[in-house]
Parts: structure tokens; C-alpha cells; sequence
């Protein structure tokens, strides 16, 4: 019988062997951090996400989803594509870990054969998870010693980055927990001031009704009108805090072609991206981590994005889609008109207050011809 630290080194040898760049052991109970998500949860800082307060002490003892579960082993891989490259206004600003195939397919590729190493060679049940189960995630790969947490929440690695995939496999092994590794932000404080909309509202904590990756992905409804400004033309995520930590000087790019930037959405711009239709989204994004946006809430996104342009020769292609049959992006599109304070578009948008009977488009269509007629 082979000794637990044999077993423990034969599976990070082979997780490194299929492509992983980082691989520790975490313990399956993290009661400690059972707290700290009871706390952020209290303050409503999941926003929309309910599905984060449903028995919110399952996150965090991974006995409950696999029968005799002592061993949570944390995966990570690195998708780095480089730093990001100027665009022009008229471009819409895709998060780099969604510029490839989505991450879940290939996470799940890597761990389900990890997963058939360690079930065929220890005769043990195995699950895994990719951002797909009540697993918190960072905490874990944190007890596990790839990392620590920054200040922006992100996991950090000293001899990588902070552009990491997570995943991670429950087993049924007494595997000793790797040693967690020291908090090295210091003083820095750099995603903190550089946020766009503050949502770092303290060292470590994130409100995510604040953050941008939350409202132009995980967010469903009209983002509030008071933080549009901000988005200025992000349209999918945002990676404002981690472009600005010192500790991605050492990021290296991925060797992961899955995760290289793919068309058509790299190269469209926002005008082109307003008039796709639902057909041609789902088309654009298979196996893409944007379609997690829906078509109505990416063509809002793209919208604002319009709005903050200042480039008033979108207008025409606004007023086309005016009507559109989603009420988010009709309300979207309302507002980037009175954001550019073109008077082309003052009758349109009395004439589609007329017909509205959508009271949240209503309320955006009143604003917009307000601000028109006001900047008369």
C-alpha cells in the first residue's frame, strides 16, 4: 500500500503532466471562511446571484456533495494572453479569459482525465467542479497553496499571475493540505483606486452590485443608470484590477491555444455587434463563455457602450434598433441616445413613447428625450 504522500505526489505529477500549471491539496472544511461568506452575504454584496445564499455552508465543506470527501484537490491553469491592446472607441472591450473557448470545456477536458487517473489507480469515487457548484473556489486553491487572496479577490500565484482558471476534484483520500502561502500585497492598494466603479469597497471584499464583470454578465435586469458612465465600452467583464497588480509582471502567456483570442466578436465593431442578430449570436459564441451574457443583456452591454462612444455618426444605427423586441435593449438604447444629445433623435424616441408599455423602457425613453430637449 502506498503511503499518502506517494499518492498525494503521483497525482500532482500527473495533473501537471495534462496541462495544469498549479495543483495543491486543501482539506474538504474551511470553517473559517464560513463565516467571512456569511458576512459578505448579509451585506448583499452577491447582488442578483441568489443562488450564492442557498445554504451557503455547503460552499465551504465539500463532505456534503461526496460521501467521505477529505481531500479537495485545487487545479489551476493559466490563461494569459499578454497585455491588452489598445482599441479604438468604436470597439467593445472583451475580458481576456473570454476571448477563447470557454474555460468550463476546457477545465472539464483536464480534470475528468485527472479525475479517470485517480479513480482507475485508487479505486476511489471522484467529483469535480469547474465554477459549476457550490465550492468556493479561491478559498480553497488558497488552503491548497497555489496562492493568495488579493485585495481585488482574485487568487495570486508569486511565480505566475493572477490569470488563472480554477477547478477543482473531491476525493475520498487522507491527502495532507499543502501549506498556504503568504499574503503579498503589502500596502499596494493599486485595484483598489483603479476600479472603475469602486467595487473594492475595502481591502479584499467586492460588492458585486458594483463590479462591471457582474453587471455585464451576471446581472439579467437594467443596470442602474448612475454606473453606466463607468463601463465606458467594457461589453463582457472587466480586468481593470489585475491589469494594474504588480504581480503580472511575471505572467507569462498561456500555452493554451484554446484561450487565444477567436472570431468573430474579437474583431467587430460596436455598431456591427448592435445589429447581430439572435441567430448570429449564438453562432459567434458557441463554445464561448459570452453567450453566459444572454443575447438581450450582451446587445445592452453593447448599447452602453454606444452611449460612452461620444461619436454621434452611431446614431443611425441606435435609432434602427429603437424597437428592438427586448425590452433591456430597448431601454438601453434609449439611454445611449440621450447620452450623445443628438437632436436626430428626439422625435423617434417620442414616437416610441407613444407605443411603449414597458415602464422601466418608459422611464429611460422620459430621461433620454429630457436630456435632448434640454440640450436644446
Amino acid at each position: 500500500m502506498k503511503s499518502n504522500n506517494c499518492i498525494k505526489q503521483e497525482i500532482k505529477e500527473r495533473a501537471l503532466a495534462i496541462g495544469f500549471d498549479k495543483v495543491g491539496c486543501a482539506p474538504a472544511r474551511l470553517p473559517a471562511e464560513d463565516i467571512h461568506l456569511k458576512e459578505w452575504l448579509a451585506q448583499n454584496y452577491h447582488g442578483e446571484m441568489h443562488w450564492l445564499n442557498r445554504d451557503p455552508s455547503r460552499r465551504t465543506n465539500m463532505s456534503n456533495h461526496l460521501d467521505s470527501a477529505n481531500t479537495v484537490i485545487c487545479c489551476a491553469l493559466n490563461y494569459y494572453q499578454g497585455p491588452p491592446v489598445p482599441l479604438d472607441p468604436g470597439q467593445g472591450v472583451i475580458s481576456s479569459y473570454a476571448q477563447g473557448t470557454d474555460y468550463h470545456q476546457v477545465l472539464d477536458t483536464k480534470l475528468r482525465k485527472l479525475a479517470s487517473f485517480i479513480e482507475d489507480r485508487y479505486e476511489v469515487p471522484t467529483r469535480i467542479y469547474v465554477d459549476t457548484g457550490p465550492v468556493l473556489e479561491k478559498p480553497y486553491s488558497v488552503a491548497a497553496g497555489l496562492g493568495w487572496l488579493g485585495k481585488h479577490s482574485n487568487l495570486i500565484s508569486r511565480d505566475g499571475s493572477s490569470w488563472f482558471f480554477l477547478g477543482e476534484i473531491l476525493v475520498p483520500l487522507e491527502l495532507s493540505a499543502d501549506i498556504p502561502e503568504n499574503d503579498h500585497c503589502g500596502t499596494c492598494t493599486r485595484c483598489i483606486e483603479v476600479c472603475p466603479t469602486q467595487a473594492i469597497v475595502e481591502p479584499y471584499v467586492v460588492d458585486s452590485r458594483l463590479c462591471i464583470s457582474y453587471l455585464t454578465i451576471e446581472l439579467n435586469d437594467f443596470i442602474p443608470r448612475e454606473l453606466r458612465a463607468s463601463i465606458g465600452n467594457r461589453i463582457y467583464g472587466c480586468d481593470d484590477c489585475q491589469d494594474v497588480c504588480p504581480w503580472n509582471r511575471f505572467a507569462k502567456k498561456s500555452a493554451e491555444a484554446a484561450f487565444f483570442a477567436r472570431e468573430p466578436l474579437a474583431s467587430m465593431d460596436l455598431v456591427a455587434m448592435l445589429k447581430i442578430t439572435h441567430k448570429e449570436f449564438l453562432a459567434a459564441t458557441h463554445k464561448s463563455a459570452i453567450r453566459r451574457a444572454r443575447y438581450p443583456g450582451f446587445l445592452r452591454n453593447v448599447a452602453i457602450a454606444l452611449g460612452n462612444s461620444k461619436d454621434r455618426t452611431v446614431v443611425p444605427a441606435l435609432l434602427e434598433t429603437l424597437n428592438h423586441k427586448e425590452p433591456l435593449v430597448r431601454g438601453h438604447v434609449a439611454w445611449a441616445l440621450g447620452e450623445l444629445r443628438d437632436s436626430r433623435a428626439i422625435e423617434p424616441l417620442i414616437s416610441r413613447l407613444q407605443i411603449e408599455i414597458h415602464k422601466q423602457v418608459r422611464n429611460e425613453l422620459e430621461w433620454a428625450r429630457q436630456a435632448l430637449l434640454e440640450d436644446r
